[in-house]
């Protein structure tokens, strides 16, 4: 009995794929540490874009994904990279590669091992989690999962 319902959640979460919205700062602990667990978890890539990334724990848990094997792509935006010396610091005390965008990019967008989407308003600062309104999209779904690989591809090709 417990195969048979299990064969059956498996088929469902298949066919339809799952969402999540997340509102801040109501549930900023539950989405930073559902970001968190999505990093932990990555087996082969993790791709960022992102205008303002400066969070310590999110950045430890990227400097972790990268030394275990996880190929990180950060896309960080130029003048924000310039005006910042602590995001400076932050990223290059990580040792992950970063490419800056030649246009602004205010995109607030992950990809993780090229199944898992987040995306939102929210940058991925302290304050974006704690003191703003923000809201945070999670999403498998294959047509979104599909333009989102095509977002990254773009990136790549007009760095």
């Amino acid at each position: 009995m417990i195969k048979i319902l299990l064969v059956f959640l498996l088929f469902f979460s298949s066919v339809y794929p799952s969402s999540e919205i997340y509102f801040l700062p109501k549930e900023a602990k539950k989405s930073r540490n559902k970001i968190i667990s999505l990093i932990d978890n990555s087996k082969s890539t993790i791709d960022l874009a992102m205008y303002n990334l400066s969070y310590k724990k999110l950045i430890k848990s990227l400097t972790k994904a990268s030394k275990r094997g996880v190929i990180v792509k950060l896309y960080l935006d130029k003048a924000k990279i310039k005006k910042s010396d602590k995001i400076n610091k932050l990223i290059k005390k990580s040792g992950i590669e970063y490419k800056i965008l030649d246009k602004k990019n205010h995109l607030k967008l992950a990809l993780f091992d090229k199944k898992l989407a987040v995306f939102g308003t929210a940058n991925w600062t302290k304050e974006s989690f704690g003191d703003n309104y923000e809201l945070i999209f999670m999403t498998s779904q294959k047509k979104e999962i599909e333009k989102i690989k095509d977002i990254f591809s773009s990136l790549e090709k007009n760095y």
